[in-house]
């Protein structure tokens, strides 16, 4: 026969310890559960701001490609440079067209191609964003300066400002080339963005070319 102490030692988990474990063991699952979604949006926001910062960079290194292709052919009258100013819910969003040019090669010869480049802002179909944006074509229409693909640069644009100086200590905010019929020989252009859609912040990218300008 056993002993009270033996059928003591056989007793499993009372309903008040099972609850307990049960509770303890859910307070650690949500513990970890938020402490993993945290993670994932401080990592999902880190991703997204590198993402933003390379996109600024790759737009700096095309319009510095672009500018120090800057090519004027003689006999082409429909090749402007022009800078046109916008406004756009109170921020500034400059529209940048001009020709340049490219190298390429052939099994033959060193050719090279001119074609007319612009970078313009748009805003999303949200409304609520802007999107930087480059576009070029072999020919410019009058009508149409931003013919050809568009291809986004940079999203979340507060202010797209470019300016032009003789000097590069004075710029102006406005130069137009068909009606001053001489190109400015220093052009700043000035980027400011927001890292990410839910940022408040406010990054400024600037950048100074002096193109060497090619007459064809």
């Amino acid at each position: 026969m056993k002993t009270n102490r033996a059928i003591q030692s056989q007793r499993g988990f009372t309903l008040v310890e099972l609850l307990i474990v049960i509770g303890l063991s859910g307070f650690i699952f949500v513990t970890l559960m938020a402490i993993y979604l945290q993670v994932k949006k401080l990592t999902y926001e880190q991703t997204r701001v590198a993402s933003q910062s390379a996109a600024v960079i790759d737009f700096g290194v095309a319009i510095s490609y672009d500018l120090a292709n800057l090519i004027f052919e003689k006999y082409n009258t429909r090749q402007v440079f022009l800078i046109e100013r916008e406004l756009h819910g109170g921020k500034r969003f400059d529209a940048f067209v001009f020709p340049s040019a490219a190298l390429y090669s052939n099994p033959s010869v060193l050719q090279s191609r001119s074609f007319m480049v612009a970078y313009f802002v748009e805003r999303d179909r949200d409304g609520r964003n802007y999107t930087l944006y480059r576009s070029e074509d072999m020919f410019v229409d009058p009508r149409n300066l931003y013919r050809g693909v568009p291809v986004p640069m940079v999203r979340f644009v507060e202010e797209f400002k470019v300016e032009g100086s003789n000097n590069g200590v004075d710029f102006e905010e406005g130069w137009d080339y068909r009606v001053r019929r001489q190109i400015p020989r220093y052009v700043r252009i000035t980027l400011q963005y927001r890292v990410s859609e839910t940022s408040d912040t406010i990054s400024t990218y600037t950048i100074d070319v002096r193109p060497p300008i090619m007459w064809n």
